[in-house]
């Protein structure tokens, strides 16, 4: 059957291929492979489209179809096989998730397969390799309920919005937070002082990675202990203020000194320490791979973006109003941060209750 292999390119980067049984690529799907690459999409991304790209074709071998047979029944029905497995009977069953069992698939993880395939072929439909505009099918405008917040053209297309008919319905996630335990363990975890101070101020501020790596050394500012966010995804998070603790400030003082050398080129805070990119801003990727190592090396699940939903969940329990929580993640709306990034802990909700309950016992 067809699999991914791995290849290094010539600036020493790695990249993924889709084989055909042969050993031979896979055009069409290299070819968007390849255009996605121009357009500057991190290698773990495309490895992923490499993975989902392969299902889908070893779908279509099974079902002795090509990709010109695409229509909303195909893409239906392999839904259906990638929510199932088969056994050595060949009959079709549901893989659920258990203690002994290989887990299933997840809703979000087949959503995300079924957009890579519509997007592979809204760029097979645009590049005239094929001519069905399968996105056009699948995603339909719907009229909707006045919102509370209006886009900027919100009036140019009132009340409508787009919804892709294939998706399946995700159980509403669960968010997790670090506790200062654990954030602790990560930090003692790092191997080198860039690596603690990434993790430190992504905790303590709440900045997005994105907004991290962006960092320049005139950002910080070490009488008050602070950084303006340099870029950010949102107009209310570009050039907002946040803070950072004493200690990490001097660490960060500490990093300038011992790694920003003579030899070194750059503005970025963060840069890469050693191998053929050094010297080098750090990429995404290589964050995700840090924080993947930190993971394995303590026992401690987090994502970057959960230290981001810890610093919002530490700061309201401590008593800080909302509406500045939002301004320091840089939220359009206040109701974006208690929607979204604040998770009282059970003890948080236990001491509020606690209190409550003794003001009522005073008063009888």
């Amino acid at each position: 059957m067809t699999k991914v292999y791995e290849i290094i390119i010539n600036s020493g980067e790695k990249r993924w291929i889709v084989l055909n049984k042969n050993g031979k690529p896979i055009e069409p799907i290299m070819k968007y492979i390849k255009y996605k690459d121009n357009l500057g999409k991190a290698p773990n991304t495309l490895k992923t489209y490499c993975y989902h790209l392969k299902l889908y074709w070893e779908y279509l071998i099974i079902k002795n179809k090509n990709l010109n047979d695409v229509d909303l029944n195909l893409l239906s029905s392999f839904i259906s096989w990638l929510r199932c497995s088969e056994n050595k009977d060949n009959v079709r069953i549901l893989i659920k998730k258990d203690d002994n069992n290989l887990s299933k698939r997840s809703e979000s993880t087949i959503n995300l397969i079924i957009n890579c395939v519509i997007d592979f072929y809204d760029y097979l439909y645009r590049s005239n390799q094929i001519y069905k505009d399968i996105k056009g099918n699948v995603i339909k405008s719907m009229k909707v309920k006045s919102r509370r917040f209006k886009g900027f053209l919100d009036h140019i297309n009132p009340n409508v919005t787009f919804k892709n008919i294939l998706k399946i319905k995700e159980p509403r996630r669960i968010i997790k937070t670090l506790t200062k335990e654990q954030a602790k363990e990560v930090h003692l975890a790092c191997n080198n002082i860039r690596d603690e101070l990434m993790i430190r101020i992504m905790y303590e501020s709440g900045v997005r990675a994105s907004e991290l790596l962006s960092l320049w050394i005139e950002d910080f500012n070490i009488n008050e202990n602070s950084i303006i966010v340099r870029k950010s995804k949102t107009k209310a998070g570009e050039k907002r203020k946040v803070y950072i603790s004493k200690e990490t400030m001097n660490q960060f003082q500490d990093y300038i000194i011992d790694y920003h050398t003579d030899e070194i080129d750059t503005n970025h805070v963060f840069f890469n320490l050693r191998g053929k990119n050094k010297g080098q801003p750090v990429k995404y990727w290589t964050l995700q791979a840090l924080i993947k190592r930190i993971n394995k090396k303590t026992g401690v699940d987090f994502t970057a973006h959960m230290l981001r939903h810890s610093f919002a969940t530490n700061l309201h329990d401590e008593g800080v109003e909302v509406s500045i929580i939002q301004k320091l993640l840089g939220h359009n709306h206040v109701q974006t941060t208690m929607d979204m990034y604040i998770h009282p802990t059970d003890e948080t909700v236990r001491r509020s209750w606690e209190k409550v309950q003794s003001k009522r016992d005073e008063d009888v």
